[in-house]
């Protein structure tokens, strides 16, 4: 069903409706941020198992040199490589589905949850994505080649693109997925105000009509 089909069939079906702005901007925005989070998704991905071979490359030649900071290190990239990909996944799987059968407030309930579940995976960044590649990299690096001035220099500048990630997701937490957590909220608090004006008036015209 398209994102059309889905609107229009809110309409036509909702106990208590959306004005048809609300629904367009509602429908609108939900589908521009699952296109941002597939092709995010598709992409870290995609880059996670092209990866596999050269990790799995260098895990391979440590053992051989048994050199085990670089053959932990390797292994905990290798883990990491499959761990990305699986942890995008499992928030992703929340997003709601244009099933025609939901109704309006559950389809908002469902997207919020799902938007919560992209703001704290990207809140939590630091722990589930930038410390494994971190400590993997520092940890092949210095297994390779030493604690050497090229060495340090060379971390030191990964460190300070680990930060920038790190910030670029909070503010994509806080920007995108948050953001759309008050918009929900506010749709829900329209949503719950035209139901108890319904109510009220069909309440108002039962008792007009009582003898």
């Amino acid at each position: 069903m398209s994102w059309k089909d889905l609107q229009d069939q809110w309409q036509r079906t909702a106990v208590t409706p959306l004005p048809a702005s609300a629904v367009q901007d509602t429908l609108r925005r939900a589908q521009r941020l699952r296109r941002r989070i597939l092709w995010r998704d598709g992409t870290e991905t995609v880059v996670a198992l092209a990866l596999v071979p050269t990790v799995f490359g260098w895990l391979h030649d440590a053992m051989h040199a048994h050199i085990w900071l670089t053959e932990a290190s390797a292994a905990l990239l290798l883990v990491w490589l499959f761990y990305v990909p699986w942890r995008l996944w499992r928030a992703r799987r929340l997003l709601p589905r244009n099933d025609p059968g939901l109704p309006p407030q559950r389809y908002l309930e469902r997207e919020k949850q799902a938007m919560l579940a992209q703001a704290r995976m990207l809140e939590q960044v630091v722990w589930w994505y930038i410390a494994p590649c971190m400590l993997g990299i520092a940890g092949v690096t210095v297994g390779n080649h030493g604690l050497t001035r090229g060495v340090v220099i060379y971390l030191a500048v990964v460190l300070v693109l680990c930060v920038l990630i790190e910030r670029l997701n909070k503010r994509a937490a806080k920007h995108n997925f948050r953001r759309r957590v008050a918009e929900i909220d506010a749709t829900c608090s329209e949503l719950a105000t035209l139901e108890a004006a319904q109510e009220a008036a069909h309440s108002s015209k039962g008792n007009h009509h009582e003898p």
